[in-house]
């Protein structure tokens, strides 16, 4: 069993370097890193290089869903990836320690589901849960959110989550088979931004497939909520995104992606 991480960056170099997460993830016998910059920086080049992470360059600018699944595929067509390797879908915003890769490692390997998220924390000393987990929603949800601040489909994770799969989890940190990614054709590339991971999670419920939840992982997002700065493109992103979901026809299969 190999781990394929999965990053990209949209001018995210400097917190990529800071936080040193590919350096230790890469530094991992079980691990390999590919790092996708959106619009290539020098300091990127340099550490990916440094770092024996792979990097890749974008010519054209592209959207999560489009940089994740051609990192898919370059994992799969260069790299050799196998069907029972996991493919790690994982933000640039993300600190995990020496730890808590030990922790994912041993796990995947003695758990061996398909399909996985992990506990992730908003602060290192562990007391702050982020939202990564949450209630699939619905239209007047998100207008709820943005209009009231209500966050109906929020989770407390500490009170346990319920067996009803009624989740999805964040594209922020997502673990998965190979074999499954590459049956669902990935993340549907018709989302550029927001949404793309709501819309892959109840993909896969369709056939059945949930997340097995990694409680004991507990990795630290130093999230931005730029979707959130009124009239942004970011905020236009996420509108769009949102009547994309709300409205759109679920099938197992991405209806727009390189994956074939």
């Amino acid at each position: 069993m190999h781990l394929y991480i999965s990053i990209v960056s949209h001018l995210h170099h400097s917190i990529i370097i800071n936080l040193g997460t590919i350096k230790a993830l890469a530094s991992h016998p079980d691990i390999t890193v590919v790092c996708r910059d959106n619009i290539q920086t020098k300091p990127l080049t340099v550490a990916c290089k440094k770092y024996h992470v792979h990097y890749i360059a974008n010519k054209q600018k592209a959207g999560f869903a489009a940089n994740n699944n051609a990192n898919f595929l370059y994992c799969k067509d260069t790299l050799g990836m196998k069907d029972d390797d996991y493919f790690v879908i994982l933000n640039p915003d993300i600190f995990m320690t020496n730890q808590a890769i030990t922790t994912l490692v041993s796990s995947l390997k003695a758990l061996k589901h398909d399909f996985y998220a992990p506990n992730l924390l908003l602060d290192n000393e562990q007391l702050m849960l982020d939202d990564n987990i949450r209630v699939y929603p619905k239209f007047i949800n998100f207008l709820e959110t943005y209009l009231l601040n209500k966050r109906a489909t929020m989770v407390n994770r500490k009170a346990g989550l319920l067996s009803t799969h009624s989740y999805w989890a964040s594209g922020a940190f997502l673990i998965i088979k190979a074999k499954l990614y590459q049956s669902a054709k990935g993340l549907d590339e018709r989302y550029y931004l927001y949404c793309e991971d709501i819309d892959f999670c109840e993909r896969l419920k369709i056939r059945g497939i949930h997340f097995h939840y990694l409680e004991h992982v507990k990795p630290t997002h130093h999230r931005r909520r730029d979707s959130k700065r009124f009239m942004t493109r970011y905020f236009w992103w996420h509108v769009f995104s949102v009547f994309r979901y709300s409205f759109s026809k679920k099938e197992f299969e991405a209806r727009k992606s390189k994956i074939k």
